[in-house]
């Protein structure tokens, strides 16, 4: 089935996912920049959609939670599955992520979740970001959570719901 994956990346982590879930459905399936590309995208010609994106400061983008706000009517008529990107390790805080950053709807909807982990590449930020990360992270060195056998899963998963 025919799948559109569409993300917001920051970092390029979420981007890097995205890619990777489109590439391994094949069937046409494609990933898009949600700020760049989404709008172009035609919903109809999709039997399932993949949404995701990451976290910063527990939220996911503004521009991905109101193209899914805008949308929402015609994704429940899909497939569905959500993922997230973030360095939170408690499964109770990816749960109230998925639940504060997609409407109500989509999340029961969807029939995957996942969460592939996160990185925090200091280097990639601002000054002032990189100084706050300093104090965050206690000693400024890059966060390396990715969880790529957590991807490979999703995609296993979704290929078999989408076939």
């Amino acid at each position: 089935m025919k799948t559109l994956v569409v993300y917001a990346s920051k970092n390029g982590y979420s981007r890097e996912c995205a890619q990777q879930i489109a590439s391994n459905l094949g069937d046409g399936s494609v990933a898009v920049d949600c700020r760049k590309e989404a709008k172009k995208a035609n919903l109809a010609d999709f039997g399932a959609v993949v949404l995701g994106g990451g976290i910063h400061v527990g939220k996911l983008p503004g521009y991905l939670r109101r193209y899914c706000a805008k949308n929402t009517a015609e994704l429940i008529g899909k497939r569905i599955a959500l993922f997230l990107c973030c360095t939170e390790t408690d499964p109770a805080g990816h749960q109230k992520y998925f639940d504060t950053n997609f409407p109500v709807e989509l999340v029961q909807q969807a029939q995957l979740k996942g969460w592939f982990g996160g990185r925090i590449i200091v280097a990639e930020h601002n000054v002032v970001t990189r100084a706050i990360l300093k104090k965050i992270l206690g000693n400024g060195d890059d966060f390396r959570g990715e969880r790529p056998e957590s991807l490979r899963a999703f995609i296993e998963d979704f290929k078999k719901l989408v076939s």
